[in-house]
């Protein structure tokens, strides 16, 4: 019982974020875009070296995975705040179903 809970949470989440992926995937690519730009163009080329490598070596990885978490953070949310909104996460919360298979099927939906 606990897995289709769990696996019904993933595909219901899946299908909402491949319907709504422009608002999921192109803001943090602008923004993503643009801290590469402002950071790494026209602050980057004042910096220089940091540690051995240069600035957009060292940038890279924190800019991404800054925005990894933070949209995998706002997706969690926005989704736990649609369900109560629409008074849907109620049903899920009667339902004999334990808290961490509703939390991770939100998680890696």
């Amino acid at each position: 019982m606990q897995f289709t809970a769990f696996s019904t949470i993933v595909r219901k989440e899946l299908i909402r974020i491949l319907r709504i992926w422009p608002q999921t995937i192109l803001p943090p690519v602008i923004t993503q875009t643009l801290y590469f730009i402002i950071f790494g163009g026209f602050i980057g080329s004042r910096i220089g070296q940091v540690g051995g490598g240069g600035y957009m070596e060292f940038l890279i990885p924190g800019i991404i995975l800054m925005a990894v978490i933070t949209n995998a953070y706002a997706n969690v949310s926005s989704s736990f705040f649609g369900a109560k909104f629409q008074r849907s996460i109620e049903e899920l919360l009667v339902a004999p179903v334990h808290p961490i298979t509703i939390i991770a099927g939100y998680t890696l939906g």
